[in-house]
């Protein structure tokens, strides 16, 4: 829609003096509204592709979500891992501190020697300095855990929590099938390539003609020597264009087009062997996750077990003190490899659902 205007004002003074002077007043609003019947489906294809441009905005923030949340699961479990870790160091500290004590005792009544009691106190300083450094890196992975879940500091976070044990299992047909229609970057790769098609049929429709119709009205008064005048004149109009040359800009345009949605074709097929080969991998690693859990759990309880027995002859006075610092250090290794073993899996497992895609609909259960 236009909206004008325009005035103008004369005044002649004749060179006769028999004749008077005169002056004209003209003024001359107008209003005119042009209407787009056709253009070449530009509108539609605009509005198509307005569409498409916001599915792949969602479907961008879906992946930016899926690792925001595979980033807070690793943080929290990885917090879950270090307090842990805290408790089976607390466990060894205590357990050295009382035989250090004990070895004290010993020495006054004269029953342990020097060295004995200098060996039990050098192991307790050092389970000691384990442990505090151990209470370090927990807070650390809390701090940790709070800046991506946007703490504000000074939080207390309650863990509550344990690293589970996952014993799911998988089809790897099905694994491939799944990841090919739900993967997310493919996903918005499909929208991608449709948002290239609408891209070359809007470049394609500069080929059609346009047709546009208008209506108006004008309005003009006019004064002259004191006779004045209205006038209103209403017009309709259509109008067909076609460009015949333009210097080979549209082809041009259709070309640009059409290679990008090949471009984007060819990105498709790349990630979907990319998708193919993770699923694999990520499926194998979980399998091998899975087992070594299974040994470690097997290997906890002979450490376990060993200690028990090795606590026992410490007090006969059928072990020395190096060997049972030894099988005391192989059930700390045991207990932290089990926890280390099922963080692995756990990660595994939410690796293996964010390349299926399921990764936001398991963690929205």
């Amino acid at each position: 829609m236009a909206v004008g205007a325009s005035a103008n004002y004369n005044r002649i003074y004749p060179q006769d003096e028999g004749r008077a002077d005169y002056a004209t007043s003209l003024v001359q609003p107008s209003a005119d509204v042009t209407w787009v019947l056709f253009g070449g489906f530009r509108v539609w294809r605009t509005k198509s592709k307005l569409d498409l441009s916001q599915q792949q905005a969602e479907g961008s923030q879906t992946v930016l979500i899926e690792n925001t949340v595979r980033s807070i699961i690793a943080a929290y479990y990885q917090a879950v891992l270090e307090q842990e870790k805290v408790s089976i160091s607390r466990e060894l500290m205590d357990a050295s501190l009382d035989r250090y004590r004990r070895e004290e005792r010993a020495s006054e009544l004269g029953v342990a020697r020097n060295l004995e009691l200098l060996q039990a106190k050098n192991v307790w300083l050092q389970d000691r300095a384990d442990y505090l450094s151990q209470q370090n890196r927990s807070e650390e992975a809390r701090r940790q855990l709070g800046y991506l879940l946007a703490g504000k500091g000074g939080e207390t976070w309650q863990l509550t929590d344990t690293i589970p044990t996952i014993d799911e299992h998988f089809d790897p047909v099905e694994l491939h099938r799944i990841a090919q229609s739900d993967n997310s970057s493919l996903r918005n790769q499909y929208v991608s390539i449709r948002l290239r098609e609408e891209e070359t049929r809007i470049a394609r429709s500069d080929y059609y003609p346009s047709l546009s119709v208008g209506a108006g009205a004008s309005y003009a008064y006019n004064r002259t020597s004191g006779v004045s005048t209205h006038q209103i004149q209403p017009y309709v109009s259509a109008k067909l264009s076609f460009t015949l040359f333009n210097g080979s800009q549209r082809r041009r345009a259709v070309r640009i087009a059409e290679i990008n949605r090949q471009a984007e074709e060819i990105t498709l097929d790349e990630m979907r062997l990319s998708v193919n080969y993770d699923v694999d991998r990520q499926h194998s690693d979980y399998l091998l996750c899975r087992e070594l859990v299974s040994l470690r759990e097997e290997q906890l309880s002979t450490s376990r077990l060993s200690l028990r027995i090795a606590e026992q002859q410490l007090r006969d006075g059928t072990l020395s003190q190096f060997d049972f610092r030894d099988v005391q250090i192989a059930y700390y290794n045991a207990a932290v490899n089990l926890l280390s073993a099922r963080y692995d899996l756990v990660m595994a497992h939410v690796d293996l659902l964010q390349t299926l895609g399921l990764l936001l609909r398991e963690t929205g259960r």
